[in-house]
């Protein structure tokens, strides 16, 4: 079932079933089959200080043409990694959350490292954020 604010279903907000004037049940029906169709998706923003990961990271990767696929591929698939695209001169990037600095070096070590095609990695640590797209918990 599709949730709004944890746990609780959309069609027991009775926002929604007011500002669309149908029923509960209607608006739950519409929302599950925009989601089954692809049109509805929902994301999530947090601030990962709250769950202990203090480390905010920008990775630049070089990344050999061939293997630009199977790493990107293989970032996204990686719990650290919040985002990962493809782009400019670097042609990879990718946004890591890490709890401290050694956890970011044994990710680059261990994980990234070894993958084929890696020619060259840059990091940029967030010193501090001025904005997120939610405002932070207090």
């Amino acid at each position: 079932m599709l949730s709004g604010s944890g746990t609780t279903p959309f069609s027991e907000r009775p926002e929604l079933s007011k500002a669309t004037g149908r029923s509960p049940s209607s608006v739950q029906r519409h929302l599950d089959r925009l989601r089954t169709e692809g049109a509805l998706n929902l994301s999530v923003d947090f601030d990962p200080q709250l769950l202990g990961y203090h480390m905010s990271t920008r990775l630049w990767l070089n990344v050999a043409p061939a293997h630009l696929r199977t790493v990107g591929e293989t970032l996204a698939t990686h719990p650290a990694i919040a985002f990962a695209a493809v782009t400019g001169t670097s042609n990879l990037v990718a946004s890591g959350v890490f709890r401290t600095p050694g956890d970011l070096y044994d990710y680059i070590d261990r994980q990234i490292g070894p993958l084929p095609g890696i020619q060259s990695i840059e990091t940029a640590p967030t010193l501090r954020e001025v904005k997120r797209l939610a405002p932070a918990l207090p």
